[in-house]
C-alpha cells in the first residue's frame, strides 16, 4: 500500500514551527507579517526542492503543483493555511497544507502522473487578521471593494500589508478561479469529540452557519446606594439574565448548536452607578439554515422577555450571515474510502469553526476531515496533535486524492 514519507512530514512540521516561534512553544504568523512572509518563502523553497510546479495567484494563495499529462483545464485542490493567530499553535492550518504537499511529493516519488492536475495550496489569511477567509473568498470571486474599505485594520493599513506580499486590491479582486474540480482540506479538530470517541478521522458533513447580533439593553442610571433595588432599571441585570437563559435554551432545544456572548460593555461603568446601558455581542451557530432561523426567533423573544422583566428597552443590529456549507457526498465518500483502506475508524460530524472549505464549497465539490486534538486545545501554544494522527491524516489525504482522481479523472 502506498504511504507517505513519515520522517519527511514530521521534519517539515518541526521546521515550519520554528518560523514565528514564541517562547512558550507556540507560533505567531499573522497573515503577511514578516513571520508569515518567511513561512511563505520556506514553502516556496520546499516546493522547488521537491521538483513540483509552483504558482501564486493575485490573492497570494500559493500552490505546489503535480501536473497531469496532458495538462487538464480543471484541477483538484487540497490544502489549508500557514498563517496563525497571535501566539497560536503549530498545527492549526499548517498541518493541512503540509499533508497535502506531502501527498503530492509521495506521488511524484512513486512516478505517479495524475489524470487531473493536483495542487497543494496555502490560502492567504484564513484566520482573518485583515479580512475573514480573505484568500479563499478571493479565490471564489466573492470579495468586493466594500470589503477592502471595511477591513479589520483599515483600508490604508490593509494596502500596506498587502504590498509586503506583492499584492494589491486589484490583484485580489482578479484572483477568481474557474478551474477547481474539487477541494479537500485536513484540519485538526480543535475539540474533543474524536478523542472522546477514540476515533481516528472525523469526516465533516457540514460547516456551521454563523449569525451575529449587536445587542443593546437600555435602562436608567441611578445611585448604587440610594436607589431601592426593586425600583432599579439595571441594564446589566437584563443582559445577565439573557446570557444565562440563552445558554439553557440552546442547550435544551438546539444541541449541537451553540451560542456565545463574547463581549459585554457597561455604561457609565462606575462602581457606584447602576448600569444604564449594556452592549453585548451575541453569536450563534448551527449546521442548518432552518435551525438558525428558529434559533434567531427564540433568541430575539428571549431578549424581549428579559428586557420586560427588568423594565428595559432592548435593540439589536444584525451583521451579515455566514451561511452553512454542506459538504460534497463525492468528496466525503473519497475520504471515508481512504480511511477504510488504511483501517482507520471514522465518523461524520459538524465543524463549528469556519474554514476555507466553507468558501470554496460554493464553487466546487468540497469536504474536509479532522484529526484529533489532544484535550481539544487550539489557538494556544499548548495545541498538540500526536505524530501518529498527523501521519494518519497525511495518508488519508494521499488516498483521498487517489480516490478523487479515480472518481473525477474521467
Amino acid at each position: 500500500m502506498l504511504t507517505i514519507n513519515t520522517d519527511r512530514l514530521l521534519n517539515d512540521i518541526n521546521e515550519l514551527a520554528q518560523i514565528g516561534a514564541t517562547p512558550d512553544g507556540g507560533v505567531s504568523r499573522s497573515a503577511l507579517t514578516p513571520a508569515d512572509i518567511e513561512g511563505r518563502k520556506w514553502f516556496k523553497n520546499k516546493i522547488a526542492d521537491a521538483g513540483l510546479g509552483y504558482s501564486i495567484d493575485g490573492a497570494g494563495n500559493q500552490s505546489a503543483i503535480l501536473y497531469s499529462d496532458p495538462r487538464t483545464n480543471k484541477h483538484i485542490l487540497a490544502g489549508s493555511h500557514l498563517d496563525s493567530v497571535p501566539n497560536g499553535g503549530r498545527y492549526d492550518g499548517a498541518l493541512g497544507v503540509l499533508v497535502a504537499f506531502e501527498a503530492l511529493r509521495t506521488m511524484k516519488d512513486n512516478d505517479i502522473t495524475p489524470a487531473v492536475t493536483l495542487e497543494a495550496v496555502n490560502i492567504t489569511d484564513e484566520e482573518g487578521a485583515m479580512m475573514g477567509l480573505m484568500g479563499s473568498r478571493a479565490l471564489i470571486g466573492e470579495l468586493t471593494n466594500e470589503d477592502f474599505d471595511r477591513s479589520k485594520i483599515g483600508a490604508d493599513a490593509l494596502a500596506e500589508r498587502l504590498a509586503t506580499g506583492g499584492l494589491t486590491r486589484e490583484s485580489m479582486l482578479s484572483a477568481k478561479r474557474d478551474d477547481v474540480l474539487a477541494w479537500v482540506e485536513l484540519h485538526i479538530e480543535q475539540g474533543t469529540r474524536l478523542e472522546e470517541a477514540g476515533m481516528n478521522i472525523g469526516v465533516v458533513n457540514a460547516i456551521v452557519g454563523i449569525r451575529s447580533l449587536h445587542v443593546t439593553f437600555k435602562g436608567e442610571a441611578a445611585h448604587a446606594g440610594t436607589k431601592p433595588m426593586h425600583l432599579r432599571k439595571d441594564a446589566l441585570w437584563g443582559a445577565s439574565q439573557f446570557v444565562l437563559r440563552a445558554r439553557q435554551h440552546i442547550m435544551e432545544h438546539y444541541t449541537p448548536g451553540v451560542c456565545n456572548v463574547g463581549i459585554i460593555e457597561s455604561k457609565p461603568g462606575a462602581f457606584n452607578i447602576v448600569p444604564a446601558e449594556v452592549y453585548c455581542s451575541l453569536e450563534f451557530r448551527h449546521g442548518s439554515t432552518a435551525e438558525l432561523e428558529r434559533m434567531q426567533v427564540d433568541l430575539l423573544n428571549l431578549l424581549d422577555d428579559c428586557a420586560k422583566e427588568f423594565d428595559l428597552e432592548v435593540s439589536h443590529e444584525a451583521t451579515p450571515h455566514v451561511h452553512p456549507a454542506p459538504m460534497s457526498e463525492t468528496v466525503m465518500s473519497a475520504i471515508e474510502s481512504a480511511s477504510d483502506t488504511l483501517n482507520l475508524t471514522h465518523g461524520r460530524l459538524l465543524s463549528f469553526a469556519g474554514h476555507d472549505t466553507q468558501a470554496i464549497a460554493q464553487i466546487a465539490p468540497s469536504a474536509m476531515f479532522f484529526v484529533p486534538s489532544v484535550d481539544g486545545i487550539s489557538h494556544n501554544p499548548a495545541e498538540y496533535t500526536k505524530d501518529e494522527d498527523c501521519i494518519n491524516g497525511a495518508n488519508v489525504m494521499l488516498h483521498t486524492l487517489l480516490n478523487l482522481l479515480e472518481a473525477l479523472g474521467g
